[in-house]
């Protein structure tokens, strides 16, 4: 028995684990919103866009994905102490690049890993009685959000074999780790959801 076992675990490192790379790419929707610990401020959703390409190398069901794109983020509020009609909201662009750890569970997987952003764009708007108002951050010398952020992002995927390709579809949550704001008595800290589907193309 003891010689069949090691024939057989023999056998199993003669036979090296099929690698795959795919290359593809993704686009949908964010719900973002700051973390903050500032009493008088009620945070709530926003809605942004998102688009980017990914690498991934698989071997045994197990791999690493890596994504670079852009990602609107920011955050939705209003202030105790203005009047309710007013709502404001902060709208940031990055370019992001991510470094995600895959484990195949057949069709599902799932993705976790640290992701990097570069702020491009930012805006702030206001709304009131139907009207709204945006400029653009910093327009008077005075940005009030660091540039950089570093954070997490975990989440789960679903693969479908389309003839030449698998279509995906893909849910990560985003864990922003950095203060963005530039007030140091102050916090604001990215988070958000990030629904995206999208194709990929084996090597």
């Amino acid at each position: 028995m003891k010689r069949h076992l090691a024939f057989l675990a023999a056998l199993l490192c003669a036979v090296p684990l099929t690698a795959q790379t795919t290359l593809g790419g993704r686009a949908g929707m964010t719900l973002s919103q700051f973390a903050t610990d500032d009493e008088g401020i009620q945070p709530s959703s926003i809605a942004g866009i998102h688009f980017g390409i990914t690498a991934s190398r698989m071997r045994g069901g197990i791999g690493l994905a890596l994504l670079a794109g852009y990602t609107e983020r920011g955050t939705g509020f209003t202030a105790d102490d203005l009047p309710e009609e007013l709502n404001f909201n902060y709208r940031l662009g990055y370019i992001e690049a991510a470094a995600l750890g895959k484990v195949a569970l057949g069709g599902p997987y799932l993705l976790a890993g640290p992701t990097m952003g570069l702020r491009v764009t930012c805006s702030a708007a206001v709304a009131a009685r139907g009207q709204s108002q945006s400029t653009r951050c910093g327009a008077e010398g005075n940005d009030p959000f660091n540039r950089f952020d570093v954070g997490l992002a975990g989440g789960a995927g679903m693969s479908f074999d389309v003839t030449d390709f698998h279509m995906v579809v893909e849910a990560l949550y985003g864990f922003g780790l950095l203060n963005l704001s530039d007030d140091a008595n102050n916090s604001a800290m990215n988070r958000g959801l990030i629904l995206r589907v999208g194709a990929d193309w084996i090597l």
